[in-house]
């Protein structure tokens, strides 16, 4: 069982004056609280909006000028691919040399013969064995 409270107890509260409270300086000058909501989404929008266009310019600017590299790459293959091409056709001539005077004593040899048996052409690693050639 619980204890009840007297019925003729009154509580004792505080509370506010009967002439009511002093106005402050606060009060008077807070104004406006600041922008409306609708008004920071419609700012935010704005913003990414810009954001996403100039996101969208400098792809489409970054995507012509990759175009403009690789075509520019396209147009040296030709000359990059000739000088290799050179350069593959000196280091086999020196091998083929240095084979014929290696194997002159051997009867039957043929120089520059491939040893595999086949129709197909494919080019040898050419790699000099001279280092003194390889530092050049």
């Amino acid at each position: 069982m619980s204890v009840r409270p007297d019925p003729n107890f009154i509580p004792v509260q505080d509370a506010a004056p009967k002439s009511g409270f002093i106005k402050t300086a606060l009060e008077q000058t807070s104004g406006a609280r600041g922008p409306k909501g609708w008004q920071l989404f419609l700012g935010a929008g704005v913003v990414i909006f810009y954001g996403f266009s100039r996101l969208g310019a400098s792809n489409k600017k970054r995507s012509e000028q990759e175009l403009f590299e690789r075509q520019q790459r396209y147009a040296l293959v030709p000359l990059l691919q000739n000088e290799a091409d050179r350069v593959y056709l000196m280091r086999r001539k020196k091998i083929l040399e240095r084979e014929a005077q290696i194997m002159r004593d051997v009867p039957g040899w043929q120089v520059g013969a491939s040893t595999y048996y086949g129709s197909r052409w494919t080019p040898s690693h050419v790699v000099d064995g001279d280092k003194n050639i390889q530092k050049k």
